[in-house]
């Protein structure tokens, strides 16, 4: 396993700090041999499930950087998300990482989240906000609405009969 990540999660238990590291297995090849490596699932990235005094002792521990943040606000991840991660575990060999989606400027979506769920537009930019566009055609107007990233998917529109 990649060394920084585990000196890094042994270092979060040794001062009690609740955290987890997810991990895949791997098979590498070298010139002369195959091998099982365990690393990180997420490169450069641990989970520490902190209140704001445990977060700015997780940010003294030789090794941690930052913690990431979106519009200056500390990234959650909800608890659902870590068990479902924790039970991935079970089987690390049969993990691997699929790609995020992240739409693209001029794609169509619709937001999945109150208040605005339900909205349809097309992105206008994505820098950790996105701006959608709602065209109101019939009178050459739009509409632009700050929606941030994690709150929309791709538009399915149903098969015409």
């Amino acid at each position: 396993m990649a060394r920084a990540e585990k000196k890094c999660e042994t270092l979060l238990q040794d001062r009690e700090i609740d955290v987890f590291l997810p991990k895949v297995t791997t098979l590498r090849k070298w010139k002369d041999r195959k091998k099982k490596v365990t690393e990180p699932l997420f490169r450069n990235y641990i989970f520490a499930h902190v209140d704001e005094a445990e977060r700015l002792r997780v940010l003294r521990t030789r090794g941690i950087v930052r913690c990431v943040a979106f519009n200056g606000q500390p990234a959650i991840v909800d608890d659902e998300t870590i068990e479902q991660l924790q039970i991935a575990q079970q089987a690390p060999e049969r993990v691997s990482l699929a790609d995020f989606f992240m739409p693209k400027v001029g794609e169509e979506v619709v937001v999945t989240r109150p208040p605005l769920q339900g909205l349809c537009g097309y992105v206008l930019e994505r820098r950790g906000q996105m701006d959608i566009l709602i065209q109101v055609e019939a009178i050459r107007q739009s509409v632009r609405v700050q929606v941030p990233v994690d709150w929309v998917e791709r538009r399915r529109r149903p098969h015409a009969a």
